[in-house]
């Protein structure tokens, strides 16, 4: 269910700022634009992964030594080290992005950057058509998020003695959270992320926040009811998880809890939950969300198959690698940041400085007792997250 607030994120940030361009430009949206705005999204995504896919898969033998630690002629032995296998034979299904098709065994946490790129690049059309036609967008957005869960309860219902967890990583059964995340994106841009302060919305709003907040946690504790054969825990006759109609809504309903939580916090009634997600200390740690989280799977194989000694469970051991962990990620990911990422960005700002999504500003100035234009470009990143708002209607700095 975290992979799909990060899908839910996604197509609501797409969204909200494809929108906003197209009515910079009047609703036009050429094939141009088009390719511009998928090679944007490739060249912001491949380097910084490409650079640690090349570390794990050709470097990460040489990178320590233990008693599960792979030497070359003996690769079974360690997950890690059957995965390099894989990836020296579908590298390439990765740097295409269909690596939840062909090859997941190869950098396998990355399924869901195949997943996320795939429905980027398809259901770009539907974003045109919403904003062109809206009601045709919304019909056929909710067709296809019924789509998702037809497929979703009949490949559960039908493959449930399969690995079924396997069928979970193709993008058309994870679209409904995208879906849902496009929907919301499209009802901020149309309100301009505004709610009217009147006794009857405080009162939708608040019936919101119970809705919402309820569809959450019924999606969350309900993980807890199921059996033995899932989970170590939980009577067999509360096993909801073994039922193909609760596996067809289950991702849907947790989405629209966290929808309504981001809703909520853009049109100003998010309260206390408002002001601590939009601290600015989570700035810094947002720019690096990306790399940490296609590194911290190479840092937690690294550490277990050095480590020389028994392990015996402890609440206090587990907490404490956490957090080390948890830094080591960002600490790693600033590093690959630094090496691949920013380096790649800087570049396509001057092989692309007309791409769709920076603009030009013109200001007057005087001098001299005349009027001269001085031009004043401005960039504005259509990635981003969007910047903490103050439900006036205020966007962020430059207007983006």
């Amino acid at each position: 269910m975290a992979v799909d607030t990060f899908l839910l994120l996604s197509g609501l940030l797409v969204t909200y700022l494809f929108m906003k361009q197209m009515k910079k430009t009047g609703g036009q949206f050429t094939w141009r634009d088009y390719g511009l705005h998928v090679l944007h999204r490739y060249f912001r995504l491949t380097p910084v992964f490409a650079f640690l896919l090349m570390i794990s898969t050709c470097l990460m033998e040489y990178m320590g030594s233990g008693p599960w630690w792979a030497v070359r002629d003996n690769w079974t032995i360690a997950f890690t080290m059957s995965t390099v296998q894989v990836c020296r034979e579908y590298w390439w299904a990765n740097l295409l992005y269909i690596n939840n098709y062909v090859g997941y065994k190869c950098f396998p946490h990355a399924w869901y950057l195949g997943v996320d790129m795939q429905l980027y690049v398809t259901l770009t059309g539907l974003l045109v058509v919403l904003y062109r036609y809206p009601k045709v967008g919304v019909a056929v957005a909710c067709f296809l998020i019924g789509s998702t869960w037809l497929l979703n309860g009949v490949l559960h219902y039908f493959l449930v003695d399969v690995n079924f967890y396997r069928f979970t990583t193709w993008s058309f059964i994870r679209m409904d959270s995208y879906l849902i995340g496009i929907l919301l994106g499209y009802l901020l841009f149309r309100t301009d992320r505004k709610v009217p302060d009147t006794p009857n919305a405080r009162k939708l709003m608040l019936l919101g926040w119970i809705v919402g907040t309820t569809c959450a946690l019924v999606a969350l504790v309900t993980l807890f009811g199921a059996s033995e054969a899932n989970l170590p825990f939980g009577a067999p006759e509360a096993n909801l998880l073994g039922h193909a109609a609760w596996r067809t809504f289950e991702r849907s309903l947790f989405a629209a809890g966290v929808a309504w939580v981001v809703y909520a916090c853009c049109v100003g009634y998010g309260g206390i939950i408002s002001e601590f997600l939009s601290w600015s200390g989570w700035l810094p740690l947002s720019r690096l969300s990306y790399t940490a989280y296609l590194v911290h799977p190479i840092i937690i194989q690294a550490y277990y198959m050095d480590y020389k000694g028994p392990w015996l469970y402890s609440a206090v051991t587990w907490w404490f690698m956490f957090v080390s962990f948890s830094f080591m990620s960002l600490v790693c990911g600033f590093a690959a940041s630094m090496m691949a990422e920013v380096p790649f960005l800087e570049l396509e700002k001057i092989l692309l400085p007309k791409r769709r999504g920076r603009e030009t500003k013109y200001e007057t100035t005087a001098e001299d007792g005349h009027d001269n234009i001085a031009m004043k470009t401005v960039e504005c990143d259509p990635d981003p997250p969007l910047p903490p708002h103050d439900g006036k209607g205020t966007s962020g700095p430059n207007g983006c």
